[in-house]
């Protein structure tokens, strides 16, 4: 059976019709049909988009020939000293469009993972001191667990830059370099998720496209799905958010089959985010639906280090924005409060944007009292945490809330935004 044939036949038993099908897998209906048809192949991101949609389990992948060669590589067969110049370069260099971004993240899905090359350059290095890296990465990641990014970026950035210097002078055996490469990976995550945090969105995009290549480059196939995922996350909240389902999507199937349980429950969070973002309510709810299923299945002593804060409030609190993004509200306020009552100033910034979803979903439940006393815990909390993502989220407050200017509580609110805007120097209106 054909790929088109498999899939007319699945997408007949789900009762899809074709341009459904193509909606929801982000598909040009008329490509669509000319796969389904047999006159045109599939490429290899279709057929995943597809087989996620049918629940085909990779039963639609399967009949998709062999990979095509990717018009990018990284060298050669090996990983060279080229190519760790390269990656260094690429730390420092202008952020790659978004075009750019896209085709870089179909060509991580195709492209076989490189060896690590031995490189002879410089002082040799040993265990003990990726040891020390990769210590240091996860200090910096629990740092930004209670420091917003206004206050770590200088710091991450720096860390990079001698992380990867190291790897462009020393030497090393293969083991070493590939340690190495994995654990630039994750920090280039940390910075991007810091650079992001601080509002600098083009630099957050290059730090994520650097440690989707060295992950991959280090056969650290969820780091760098990791990585890509966040960088999906930043372009909902700023971006297209049909591109952030893209991206999404595409992390959740590069680390398909080579992820935890938890890992793929992180990374499908990020496409629900992202589908919320783009209105689509259906996919959002399924996919909701699958992160639930993955946490079942958990085991936390096979999981990355990074994936230690997903906790099931944390789960309960992405649904609840889910649904505060898809205006149902009935949904999401008793989640929202229930998890927002656990949280405190102690992880300033987290509270805080918890509470402007609170907030918002309240408003939607025409609660505006609520939401005003929400909104100023919110906003008082944003003081402290030097987040322009916290401090943007409730300069959308004041915007959601201007309508209700009868109200006293929310007089109380707008007037200590007022003041509170001026000292930071905030961007709201």
């Amino acid at each position: 059976m054909t790929f088109g044939e498999a899939m007319r036949e699945r997408r007949k038993a789900a009762d899809l019709s074709l341009r459904a099908l193509a909606r929801q897998a982000h598909v040009n209906p008329g490509h669509l049909s000319r796969i389904e048809a047999g006159s045109r192949p599939p490429t290899v991101a279709v057929a995943e988009a597809v087989d996620q949609v049918l629940h085909a389990d990779g039963a639609l992948v399967a009949l998709v020939g062999p990979r095509a060669t990717p018009a990018w590589r990284l060298g050669r067969d090996t990983w060279q000293r080229g190519d760790t110049e390269a990656l260094a370069a690429a730390l420092v260099e202008e952020p790659p469009t978004p075009s750019n971004a896209l085709r870089l993240a179909h060509e991580w899905l195709i492209a076989e993972p490189p060896q690590v090359y031995e490189l002879r350059a410089g002082h040799r290095i040993g265990e003990s001191t990726v040891d020390q890296v990769e210590r240091r990465v996860h200090q910096l990641r629990l740092l930004d667990d209670h420091v917003g990014g206004e206050g770590t970026y200088v710091l991450l950035t720096a860390e990079v830059g001698a992380t990867a210097e190291l790897l462009r002078t020393a030497a090393y055996s293969e083991d070493v370099g590939r340690r190495l490469l994995i654990a630039i990976g994750e920090l280039c995550q940390v910075a991007g998720w810091v650079a992001s945090d601080a509002g600098r969105y083009r630099a957050a995009e290059r730090l994520y496209m650097a440690g989707l290549r060295a992950a991959h480059a280090g056969g650290d196939t969820a780091g760098a799905a990791n990585n890509l995922s966040s960088l999906s996350y930043q372009v909902a909240n700023v971006g297209d958010p049909q591109d952030a389902v893209l991206l999404a999507r595409s992390a959740v199937c590069g680390a398909n089959g080579q992820a935890t349980a938890t890992t793929r429950a992180l990374l499908l969070e990020r496409l629900a985010w992202a589908q919320a973002k783009a209105g689509d309510g259906n996919a959002c709810d399924r996919t909701l639906v699958a992160v639930e299923r993955e946490l079942e299945h958990r085991q936390p002593d096979d999981d990355p280090v990074w994936v230690y804060w997903l906790s099931d409030a944390e789960v309960e609190i992405m649904a609840g924005r889910c649904w505060t993004e898809l205006q149902r509200p009935l949904r999401a306020v008793p989640i929202l409060e229930r998890a927002t009552a656990g949280y405190g100033a102690d992880i300033a910034r987290e509270t805080a944007l918890y509470l402007t979803w609170l907030a918002e979903a309240l408003v939607q439940a025409r609660e505006v009292d609520q939401a005003a006393d929400a909104a100023l815990r919110a906003l008082r909390l944003a003081m402290v945490a030097r987040s322009v993502r916290a401090t943007e989220r409730v300069g959308e407050l004041h915007r959601v809330l201007e309508p209700h200017r009868d109200n006293a509580l929310v007089d109380e609110f707008h007037d200590a935004y007022r003041t509170e805007a001026e000292q930071l120097q905030w961007h709201g209106t």
